[in-house]
């Protein structure tokens, strides 16, 4: 019955993700385990099978570089813009892994571990396959993969629960602060007390203000960026909860709402969908100039967006738009509004884009003692999806970003294979040793060096004044490990998450890749 599964590695792929989807969305004690559920149910089913097959090492690169691609075209952009500003976060990163090192050393010390089982609850605490890797290369020995095979699931667990307890928790975070009234949008008509010009309104808001509308003399315009606005004008304003009251007492007065449907302006919300509009700014696609009309704000799957001069526009936007009556079906051919384009994806450029990450994933880097590892599948692909996701445009043209739903999609198919196939391959050499000695301390120190590594982490980023969702992103990274984001995530709606995920993950696989010949020349 079993060989079933052993000969036909699709349907047991499929079988694992269905279940561990499932069984991921059990809460236990207030706590859902998400994706890691498919790797719990993967070590399983692994156990079971006799001899899984060999293109589980396959599967799961395509699962994590395919992840980590997408990952790393959503946080491309806003990644390169404060990496200057992350420089203590990486530093903190680099200096929990050296504490979690130390204690994996102390650990398999105290207990009698072998120098191969140490470096491998290293590795599998840490959720780092390329150190394994290294680890066995260096020894000439099997035995890293025992310690890896326990260290690992442990590692992942004890990762979600000290996630789930910190992610939630509102420190002061002074250099990461974000108000919550900062992602609320509201609307309001202000009467200007003095003439003044757009460009003056939005000085006064830090350029966070987007007018949309004039009222003059009981006519109602679209506003023309360039315009001068006169005493008595009533304007309609968007901006953030937060500093709307900055922005009337500079402007004027609020007044009430006008109610009934205007003559000669209306607003409405169209979806991009027209190619040649995806990946620029609004300020590039001059809608004043051709169809006098402004972009108020963009909805993007949940968040919803101000729409200013420098705001780039994504395929699958939800624009919402003040324009002249009359103009609506010339905006439609536009903006393209069309559902079923926004679900297609450019396949050259996102199959063109995997091929650069791919191949990025063969370049070795040396270490020192003729030593050398290659960037792999976890680090390769991220580098390129960071890149290309800070350039946006292909040069032939496109776009390399996907649409949001598209790529939410897409990550979590990656991420389901990838965990699948980990759980799959591990099973064997977990089921061989779960209930040894050696299981119980691999268990034991691995959960060690776990809790050090994290809590050593978000020590850190608290007295650096670190937000908690920017700190669970890092401890993601740190971990190398896509189940954990997505917990944290989850838990977390703030894309400082996705942000501090990926400013961490590249540094600390190649740093838990150069501790491996370290804790094997101190052990």
């Amino acid at each position: 019955m079993l060989d079933i599964f052993a000969d036909n590695i699709f349907l047991t792929m499929f079988l694992v993700i269905a279940l561990g989807a499932g069984l991921g969305a059990i809460p236990f004690g207030g706590i859902r385990f998400g994706a890691a559920g498919t790797l719990f149910v993967g070590l399983l089913v692994g156990a079971l099978i006799p001899e899984p097959s060999a293109d589980l090492t396959m599967l799961q690169n395509l699962g994590l570089g395919l992840f980590v691609y997408l990952v790393g075209l959503e946080a491309g952009e806003s990644f390169f813009k404060q990496l200057r500003s992350q420089l203590g976060m990486i530093a903190s990163a680099i200096a929990a892994i050296v504490v979690g090192a130390a204690v994996a050393i102390i650990g398999g010390l105290l207990l009698g571990a072998s120098r191969e089982i140490t470096v491998g609850i290293f590795s599998g605490a840490l959720t780092n396959t390329p150190s394994l890797s290294l680890a066995q290369s260096q020894t000439g020995s099997d035995l890293p993969a025992v310690g890896y095979s326990l260290a690992y699931p442990t590692g992942v667990v004890v990762a979600i629960l000290v996630v789930s307890v910190f992610v939630n928790q509102k420190w002061k975070a002074k250099k990461d602060s974000q108000d919550s009234d900062d992602s609320k949008l509201v609307i309001r008509r202000v009467k200007l007390a003095r003439d003044m010009t757009v460009q003056q309104l939005n000085d006064a808001a830090e350029g966070k203000v987007r007018v949309a509308t004039v009222r003059r003399n009981g006519h109602s315009s679209i506003v023309d960026p360039e315009q001068p606005l006169n005493a008595g004008d009533v304007v309609t304003v968007f901006a953030a909860e937060s500093i709307m009251p900055a922005v009337i007492e500079a402007a004027g007065t609020a007044v009430p709402r006008r109610w009934g449907r205007d003559r000669n302006v209306a607003i409405d919300e169209l979806t991009v969908s027209n190619d040649d509009l995806a990946g620029r700014q609004l300020k590039e696609i001059k809608l004043f100039r051709r169809h006098r009309s402004v972009v108020t704000r963009i909805r993007r799957m949940d968040e919803l967006i101000l729409a200013t001069p420098e705001t780039y526009l994504e395929a699958g936007d939800i624009v919402e738009i003040a324009f002249p009556i009359g103009k609506r079906d010339d905006l439609v051919t536009f903006f393209g509004d069309s559902k079923r384009n926004v679900s297609e994806v450019d396949l050259v450029n996102f199959a063109g884009g995997l091929t650069l990450g791919f191949a990025a994933a063969l370049i070795v880097i040396p270490l020192p003692a003729g030593a050398s590892f290659a960037l792999g599948s976890a680090a390769g692909p991220l580098i390129v999806g960071l890149i290309l996701g800070a350039l946006r445009n292909a040069p032939w043209g496109g776009t390399w970003k996907l649409p949001r739903s598209a790529n939410f999609t897409l990550r979590q198919f990656g991420l389901m294979l990838f965990l699948a196939a980990v759980g799959i391959a591990s099973g064997p050499a977990f089921a061989a040793t779960a209930i040894s000695m050696t299981g119980l301390i691999s268990m034991i120190i691995g959960a060690a060096v776990t809790v050090a590594t994290l809590a050593t982490f978000y020590l850190l980023m608290r007295v650096q004044g670190q937000s908690t969702a920017r700190a669970s992103g890092g401890a993601s990274g740190i971990m190398s490990q896509p189940a954990i984001l997505e917990f944290a995530s989850s838990r977390a709606v703030d894309p400082r998450v996705m942000l501090g995920y990926s400013t961490v993950v590249t540094i600390a696989v190649i740093v838990k890749i150069i501790m491996v010949p370290l804790i094997l020349l101190v052990i």
